[in-house]
């Protein structure tokens, strides 16, 4: 099929141009980008919500990221995301990677204001995106991020047969 062809073809050079260092930040490395994170999206929407909730899905060279509030009234609303937080959430996720065990495929980060946050990171579980990335992207972002073959879950496994078979 040539838009698939074409579309895959696209995202490879995409993940070729932007190549990060893979491994080896600190914890107190990944605590900086973390706080960077933060003070992007809290100048971004410095207003909106009592609690503002990032989450940043990922493999290979497809994301998919959204920002929502929560207020006091006890609504929440999707807002939007300043551009920059996607280029430093790519480096951490890169540079989060772990030697036979990965890297992460969802990051939750949860501001509440005035000051604190927590941040989960997902390696196993299989990302929830809107739309479904080509099964060929999880064959690329296991060779970027290797895993040993008890760190590969089941429903990795499922995404690199249907990859084979395509």
């Amino acid at each position: 099929m040539r838009t698939k062809t074409f579309q895959a073809d696209h995202l490879r050079k995409r993940i070729k141009m932007a190549r990060y260092p893979i491994g080896g930040i600190n914890p107190i490395e990944q605590q900086e980008f973390l706080k960077e994170i933060g003070g992007e999206i809290l100048d971004f929407q410095p207003d909106k919500g009592e609690q503002l909730i990032y989450e940043n899905k990922a493999v290979a060279g497809y994301v998919s990221d959204n920002l929502s509030a929560m207020h006091a009234e006890g609504y929440s609303e999707m807002i939007d995301c300043p551009v920059s937080v996607l280029a430093l959430c790519k480096k951490l996720r890169h540079g989060m990677y772990q030697e036979g065990k990965g890297t992460w495929f969802t990051m939750t980060y949860t501001i509440t204001r005035p000051s604190s946050f927590t941040v989960d990171f997902n390696y196993d579980e299989q990302p929830k995106f809107q739309f479904a990335p080509d099964p060929e992207l999880y064959v690329e972002d296991l060779k970027r991020f290797p895993r040993d073959p008890e760190h590969i879950p089941d429903w990795l496994q499922e995404k690199l047969r249907e990859a084979e078979q395509e």
